[in-house]
């Protein structure tokens, strides 16, 4: 077994035991977001061209109370009893990307992602028998939201400092996904709502940077990125600023395919709507994910698995006794071609 190996074999088991498979959570989880994945760090030279495509799916299970245990002192709508909301959500995502070489140093890139979320709901009574809620398709339904989210259009310099490939980018969402009138407001009023947004509605600045070095038999890199929302769109939206940053060290297997271990941190900030954080939204969630990934050249081409997990997950509950939240594994899918 060569060194690279064997680092990558130790990191995966010590890091076994420490998988977090499941968290606190709110009831806003229901509107499922995955997490980031990070921008490729190519050369492209003057007019060349790349274009890639990626594939990624995860599944939670969301479990949290709703009604009342004095329905005497109520103030929902309508008026029950205690009773759990047990929900299945499986988002996936096909994001599209194009880039073109302009010059020796710098690049334009579109991203271009399609969106779905599947969704169950199974209604049952504290002691675990089923239910059937005076309400039972206001909040959740058995159903599928699909459609395009929010392209992306930055621009990208690249250079080599000391060895290592530095890779900075800029640019913005274009605000072309689906967004859904104001829930809570809806909600409020015991009317038929939807918390799945397809995009944010918003031009939100994108921020990013990519360091990568050779050294012996390993390849090491170190990469962030931002999306900025700075105002609420026409809906009353203002979706949460989020952050990605990670560390990853890969190595060659054999022949043309090579492994990699990395840890990823994601931070997800509280959504509002009409300006206010609402206490059954989006109030927030941080984690670090462990990965591991194969890849394999084909030529001007390649192919790479990635599968990742959480270490580490919190998310903020708010006020209100929180739900729980698991979601064990997400997987990724990346083709690529260079022209």
């Amino acid at each position: 077994m060569t060194p690279g190996r064997a680092v990558l074999l130790a990191v995966a088991i010590a890091a076994t035991p420490f998988m977090a498979k499941t968290a606190h959570a709110c009831a806003g989880c229901r509107n499922p977001s995955l997490p980031m994945t990070r921008l490729t760090n190519v050369h492209l030279a003057p007019g060349q061209v790349r274009a890639s495509a990626a594939a990624s799916v995860t599944t939670l299970t969301v479990v949290h109370e709703a009604g009342c245990a004095d329905v005497s002192a109520c103030s929902e709508v309508p008026v029950q009893p205690r009773y759990l909301h047990d929900q299945d959500l499986w988002p996936a995502e096909l994001r599209a990307t194009g880039e073109v070489g302009l010059t020796d140093a710098t690049g334009v890139e579109v991203q271009l992602p399609f969106r779905l979320t599947r969704t169950t709901i199974r209604y049952r009574a504290p002691d675990g028998s089923p239910y059937t809620p005076l309400d039972p398709d206001v909040h959740h339904r058995n159903e599928t939201v699909a459609g395009l989210g929010d392209p992306w259009l930055t621009v990208r310099y690249g250079t080599t400092l000391a060895g290592t490939l530095v890779t900075a980018r800029a640019g913005t969402t274009i605000p072309l996904g689906r967004v859904q009138d104001d829930p809570f407001v809806l909600g409020a009023r015991g009317q038929r709502h939807q918390h799945i947004q397809l995009g944010n509605g918003t031009f939100d600045p994108v921020l990013g940077l990519d360091l990568s070095r050779t050294v012996g038999p390993l390849q090491l890199s170190g990469y962030g990125q931002t999306q900025l929302t700075l105002y609420e769109n026409g809906k009353g939206l203002r979706a949460g600023n989020r952050v990605f940053a990670g560390l990853q060290g890969g190595t060659r297997l054999f022949g043309a395919t090579s492994g990699a271990l990395g840890l990823d941190v994601l931070h997800d900030a509280a959504e509002r709507w009409g300006g206010r954080v609402q206490q059954d939204g989006n109030l927030g969630r941080s984690e670090l994910l462990a990965g591991a990934s194969l890849t394999h050249l084909f030529g001007r081409s390649l192919l790479s698995l990635l599968v990742r997990v959480p270490v580490y997950r919190h998310i903020v509950s708010g006020d209100e006794p929180p739900g729980t939240l698991s979601s064990p594994l997400m997987l990724s899918l990346v083709a690529s071609h260079t022209l």
